[in-house]
């Protein structure tokens, strides 16, 4: 058959046969690579794989010119063209207004491209045909033109991370409205109670008393110091304590082992608070030391960092960096809370590289099991701190530990935009949390990403991806935590039922 085949003929069954393999690999490559590629690496280096190949297929032509060679250049760019790129360009029009996108989309679609086209062949006439130059030399023509086009795929990747973070932004203004207004099922875990609020409004910005307070301080320092004020704190007898503590004036480090152990007593945690921050960074070293250690009653070392929020210069913030990966949820949970305050406020912060530490423990929570993850909580359900992350809270699985991640983000990553995209996914706005998901896929490194998207988006995903641990495991990793549910045994054999009967459905 071949035989009786023209030239013609034969290169016309070769290129259609061409064509059709070069649609099957551009199908292929969209089913298969196009999504994977452009999460693992990045809007701009998956935009940089077409002009790579033609900057690479050129240099091959221009060395060695063959119809082999030109044939391979023209099915990549054919494939490529048509799936990965594409797909790329699509994803570039996310950030873009609606309106704008309409009408720029069909320019660039319809006219902009049919120009390019034209203007190659164009080219291509005058150098070839009329020119009569030899064609291999386009290739020189091509280098060039995929060498700009590779600095201008970085560009486009920079201007569109920019542009989400700004989306995001914007939209994050309308999010705290929503949030401010929706209704809760649950307490406000980060709202203070009206006495509270008094007694820390006692406290200026600057770490000075209140001129009323300070007028009381002066009129009790001219009577007598009342005697054996360390028996007095140590006292059972709440009033005796109490009385020690408004009555005494002069305080100093000598008095905070005795002020630490009173903080696990809730009727006088404010103005124990109160006396420790006068003292300042003399108590520093006795607080750093309870809350390194694991040791430390639960009850003291939980609240420690409500003091070290505001006092204490370096060192002190290397101790909260360092309480975030401590066994207990809530240690880690207000030590981040600590941590954000004291960079709002301008304290010392670590002279150590702060980043590896904190991304190791965002790693460290996005690590956790779902059902750790879900039922991590805090004691203190009635004291929490003001934070600018948390306008009010929705009361679902999981929110505390998506609330402490988020957090902690925001202190290596811009805090502004960071808000935004909690908001984003916490709240029913679909157009918002488009922006938070693309958002989070350029800013956080792919192994913490793939980790936090089951939290955030597809479970199903999440379940064919990872097998569920053995139920005595996930139980056992609760007790680790040191969760303060299920710590009795029927609870925990309670809790086991229900994740058995979670694993059947």
């Amino acid at each position: 058959v071949r035989g009786n085949l023209t030239t013609g003929e034969q290169l016309a069954g070769f290129f259609g046969a061409f064509y059709g393999w070069t649609g099957l690999v551009a199908l292929i490559i969209q089913l298969v690579v196009a999504s994977r590629l452009m999460s693992m690496a990045g809007l701009a280096r998956t935009l940089a794989v077409l002009p790579a190949l033609l900057l690479l297929g050129s240099v091959g032509l221009l060395i060695l010119p063959s119809l082999m060679i030109v044939t391979l250049v023209r099915g990549a760019d054919n494939s490529v063209r048509k799936s990965l790129h594409r797909s790329v360009l699509e994803v570039l029009y996310v950030p873009v207004p609606v309106a704008l996108r309409r009408k720029t989309k069909t320019f660039i679609d319809s006219v902009v491209d049919a120009l390019g086209e034209g203007l190659g062949a164009g080219v291509v006439l005058l150098w070839v045909t009329l020119a009569g130059l030899p064609s291999r030399y386009l290739s020189a023509y091509i280098i060039l033109l995929a060498i700009y086009f590779l600095y201008l795929g970085r560009q486009m990747g920079r201007q569109y991370f920019a542009t989400v973070t700004e989306q995001l932004k914007v939209g994050g203004v309308e999010a705290q409205e929503i949030a401010a207004g929706a209704r809760m099922a649950g307490r406000d875990l980060l709202s203070a109670t009206f006495t509270r609020l008094d007694m820390q409004s006692l406290l200026k910005e600057t770490g000075v008393l209140a001129e009323g307070e300070a007028e009381e301080e002066k009129m009790v320092a001219a009577e007598a110091q009342p005697p054996n004020v360390l028996e007095q704190l140590s006292s059972s007898n709440l009033q005796t304590v109490a009385r020690a503590l408004e009555e005494t004036t002069e305080w100093d480090e000598t008095h905070t082992p005795a002020l630490t152990r009173l903080l696990a007593r809730d009727p006088l945690l404010d103005r124990v608070i109160l006396v420790l921050l006068n003292i300042g960074d003399r108590a520093v070293p006795q607080l750093t030391r309870l809350l390194r250690d694991e040791n430390t009653d639960f009850a003291i070392r939980r609240r420690i960092p409500q003091v070290l929020a505001r006092i204490g210069g370096s060192e002190t913030d290397d101790c909260l960096l360092a309480a975030l990966a401590a066994n207990r949820f809530e240690v880690r949970y207000r030590s981040a809370i600590a941590l954000v305050r004291r960079r709002r406020k301008g304290l010392p912060q670590s002279e150590r590289d702060r980043e590896p530490i904190v991304w190791e423990a965002i790693r460290v929570e996005v690590s956790r099991d779902r059902a750790v993850w879900e039922l991590q909580r805090l004691l203190d359900s009635q004291e929490s701190e003001h934070d600018d992350l948390v306008a009010q809270r929705l009361d679902v699985r999981g929110e505390l530990s998506l609330e402490h991640t988020f957090r902690l983000m925001t202190l290596v990553l811009d805090p502004e935009p960071v808000r935004a995209a909690y908001h984003g996914v916490i709240l029913d706005d679909e157009k918002l949390n488009n922006f938070a998901l693309e958002y989070l896929e350029q800013a956080l490194p792919v192994d913490i990403r793939k980790k936090l998207w089951p939290f955030i988006g597809d479970v199903s995903e999440y379940q064919r991806e990872k097998a569920l641990r053995p139920i005595d495991e996930v139980v056992s990793d609760l007790m680790t935590t040191r969760g303060t549910l299920f710590a009795e045994a029927p609870d925990r054999e309670a809790l086991k039922r229900i994740l058995r009967e979670q694993k059947r459905e």
